[in-house]
Formats: C-alpha cells, structure tokens, sequence
C-alpha cells in the first residue's frame, strides 16, 4: 500500500475558532436534480420515508465521462458539498446522492439507519439504499443523452460514507471507492467532545459543528454549508450510534478484493471523528492494494478544508475516476472484439 503524506499548515487559530466574515447565501440548486422518492423499508415501526435524492448534473462543456455516487456523513446534508460536486461536475462526472433518514432534506429518523444489520432491517442500511437510488438513477438521461449505464459502480463516500463505501467495495458491488477520512476508527470523544467530554451526558449539546470539521472559514466567500447540522449530536441517534460502532468494527476483519480499486484520503492527527493511524494499519492489512494520501494538520470534512488540501485532492479524485472510466472503456471495446 503507497502511502503518501501531504504537509498542511494548523492554522492554531483556525482550531481555536476564530470568527471570520463568511457568506452564507443560498447556492443555487440549477446544477441539481432534486426529488423525493418514496422509500419503502418493510420496517413497521419505519414504514415509507420519503428520502431527498437526485444528482449534481455533468458539465456541458466537457465530454460526459461517467456516474458516481456520493455518501455523505453523519449529521451532513448533500447540499453542504457543491464545491466537490462542482469540480466532478466539470471533469465531465455525473454525481448521484442522497440525504439518509432524518439528515439534510430527507424525512424520517437517523435513529432507524443502520450501517450492517440483519437480513429482516436490511433496507434501513445505508448501503442498501446507496443501491435503491444508483437503481433509481442509472437508466435517467441527462441533457447530453447518456445515462449511467455504462458507468462502472464508484462509490465517493466521506466519514459514515466512507464507512459505508468500504462496505459495498468488500460486498463487491463497488468497482472501485474514494475514501475520505472514512470512519473505519471513529474516535469515542469526538467533535466539541475532544475538549469537553461533559457534552455528552446533554442530548440538546451540539457536538458535530463546523469549526471542528474543517480549518477553512470560508473567509469573504461563499460559505458551501447551507444546510443545518442534524442529528447534531451522536447521543440523539444511540440506536445509529451504536450500529456505526459495530458496522467499523465488524468493517475492520474485511478483505477487499483487489479486483475493486480504491484511493484514500486522511485527515491529520488533530482529526476529533476519527482515528487516522488506526486507518492506515487496517487498510495495510486489509485492502494493501488501496492508494492513500494523508493531510497533515488537516481536520474532518476534506473535501471543504482548506485550498492546500482540496487542491491536491480533487486532481486526484477525477484522476482516479478517469482511470475508473477508462478501464470501463478497455472491458467494452474487449467485449465488442
């Protein structure tokens, strides 16, 4: 496994949360193709929810090269993530996601999500409904005529999501997964906890906030997170948080096969979600094939940190995508000889 560390400016006052000017104006939704679709989990106490799903649409002013899905984090909504969207979007992808039960624009509960669970609750696993939307989505057409179909699987999944990508890369459903910070170690005190583990015995205390998740205070620009934290804190989602304990620990003992390709992306040490050492032993044991790029000084939300690290990053995300496509094309033309 090639790991390569990437140095980053702390910006000690970044950490420390200092008030910078950031805007905060609704971004328009023009690049996105948003609905609900109605959910069914075969759950009683669940039932249907109706889940906001749809895609970033594909830049019309390069060649469309492709699908992929983006998983989003505990507490994070789909729209929080348009400069990423964005850059895809201009690299000729399509980018589909959702918001899971009870997050962003999505009806329901986190509480009822699960990451691995029993064969009767399967449908309240995020996993499964990464599948129901991909279905959903894959045989729709955009402006330029082309749909998802020839697209191979690459999940994008980001902490929960990244979780849940490594998930579907060991069922063997994903071709290939990009991972950022992905949360195969979370920490036990995580977010405003690291510096005030009281926080936890309140469920109205807001652990998951902004200035624990990235450095970048979006000084005199567009602030990309528009929609609210919810669930704001672990401990209102016990029945989640405890699945997400489980899903890594369960995650950790998997093999993934070298047939599905992966990158990966870490945060640094200062990380209060998740564990990027323990990260690094498990992928070299487990998934050694898997290329990994590590930030130092870098906190949570990678793909909304600052410039130096985003930079370097999205480059390398499409070229891994561009590689996805490409092999994509190899195998068919393979197929037509």
């Amino acid at each position: 496994m090639k790991i390569f560390t990437i140095v980053t400016p702390l910006l000690a006052f970044a950490i420390l949360g200092c008030v910078t000017k950031a805007f905060r104006n609704p971004q328009s939704e023009n690049s996105f193709h948003l609905e609900f679709l109605k959910y069914e989990t075969n759950v009683d106490l669940v039932q249907s929810v109706n889940l906001r799903t749809g895609f970033f649409h594909e830049s019309g002013e390069t060649a469309f090269k492709g699908c992929v899905i983006y998983l989003e984090g505990l507490g994070d909504s789909i729209m929080n993530h348009r400069p990423l969207f964005q850059y895809l979007s201009k690299s000729g992808y399509r980018v589909l996601a959702f918001d899971y039960m009870g997050q962003g624009g999505s009806e329901g509960k986190m509480n009822h999500s699960r990451i691995s669970t029993s064969l009767e609750f399967q449908k309240l696993e995020i996993a499964t409904q990464a599948k129901y939307v991909w279905n959903q989505y894959e045989k729709v057409k955009g402006a330029n005529g082309q749909d998802c179909t020839k697209s191979r699987k690459v999940v994008i999944g980001w902490s929960t999501g990244g979780l849940v990508a490594y998930q579907l890369a060991f069922e063997g459903w994903a071709n290939g997964v990009v991972l950022l910070a992905p949360g195969l170690h979370t920490r036990t005190l995580i977010g405003e906890a690291a510096e005030s583990p009281t926080l936890l015995l309140s469920s109205t205390s807001q652990i998951i906030t902004e200035r624990t998740l990235t450095r970048n205070k979006f000084e005199n620009k567009i602030n990309p997170h528009i929609d609210s934290i919810k669930p704001q804190s672990p401990t209102v989602v016990p029945n989640f948080a405890l699945s997400l304990i489980i899903g890594a620990k369960l995650a950790r003992t998997w093999d993934i096969a070298r047939s599905v390709e992966g990158i990966v992306f870490l945060s640094g040490n200062e990380d209060t979600y998740v564990n990027r050492e323990n990260t690094m032993q498990t992928l070299k044991k487990k998934a050694p094939h898997f290329s990994v790029f590590a930030y130092d000084g870098a906190l949570h939300e990678l793909d909304n940190e600052l410039p130096v690290v985003t930079n370097d990053m999205y480059p390398r995300i499409t070229q891994f995508l561009d590689q996805q496509s490409q092999v994509k094309l190899n195998l068919t033309t393979e197929l037509k000889k």
